[in-house]
């Protein structure tokens, strides 16, 4: 239609170029960030398959986009009718491994599965030996796909120690696998579109802010496109962690989508 933009949720900042100064400079103790730019060459972890969704003609997009708004099928709109809320690192640098885990709680929403609060810390700790620094989101997803997320119930979101990880908090994680996910081109705001009209999430890590958040939305801005992100700096950071990264800022350096997660409980189908 022409003349169509997104509306906008009241208290969501469009990050741009100019704007970005201004959200990269915040308190890292009090935020945190940690992403470790991807300096392997693209696929190398060998185990995230290419993104089979077909990409989709950019005059397309405002239609598909509409669309999707007047259905209320954004992937916003279907995690907060669950009330799924966004991640709070609180402080550490586990950015990598909270944007995936916040995915894998994304999925099971679609898949009609009861929420359940994941542990990014349970990811990033592991991996990492119990150290609070940074990582990559592919890095994290290859975890999760082997070894699932824990639950808070076990392990608190943001607790990096080893009194949690005990065989009764592994044994639960196996329930929160993900067992079919794929690799989105680096820097391509078409792959990302096609995942998100898909309503696929998406882990991406930006190197310009060096943190990783989750895409969420295509949105058809008054002078071209944006994707709405999730943050995880909590519900108070832009509108429930909610905000829009326009045109190069958008652009992805690494980006991984968990497609289905266990258990599979069947539920919306696009």
């Amino acid at each position: 239609m022409a003349g169509f933009r997104s509306q906008i949720y009241p208290g969501e900042r469009i990050i741009d170029s100019d704007s970005a100064p201004s959200v990269v400079n915040v308190d890292p103790v009090k935020h945190g960030r940690g992403l470790f730019p991807r300096e392997e060459p693209f696929g190398s972890l060998g185990f995230a398959a290419p993104s089979e969704l077909p990409l989709v003609d950019r005059a397309e997009w405002p239609d598909r986009i509409e669309f999707m708004e007047k259905t209320n099928t954004r992937l916003s709109d279907l995690v907060n009718d669950a009330g799924l809320p966004c991640k709070d690192q609180n402080g550490t640098n586990y950015c990598w491994a909270n944007a995936p885990a916040h995915c894998v709680e994304i999925v099971r929403v679609l898949q009609g599965a009861p929420v359940v609060l994941l542990s990014p810390a349970s990811v990033g700790a592991k991996i990492k030996g119990f150290r609070n620094v940074g990582g990559w989101g592919s890095e994290a997803l290859h975890f999760i796909t082997q070894n699932g997320v824990v639950p808070t119930e076990h392990w608190p979101a943001n607790a990096i120690h080893p009194e949690f990880d005990t065989d009764e908090a592994w044994h639960d994680a196996e329930r929160f696998k993900v067992v079919e996910w794929w690799d989105i081109p680096p820097r391509d705001l078409d792959a990302l579109f096609a995942a998100l009209f898909a309503r696929v999430p998406v882990a991406v890590g930006l190197n310009w802010w060096g943190h990783e958040v989750t895409a969420y939305d295509p949105v058809k801005l008054e002078r071209g496109y944006g994707v709405r992100i999730r943050n995880s700096w909590g519900m108070g950071w832009g509108e429930s962690g909610y905000s829009i990264l326009k045109s190069k800022r958008a652009l992805p350096d690494d980006a991984v989508a968990p497609r289905v997660a266990t258990p599979n409980a069947g539920g919306f189908v696009i």
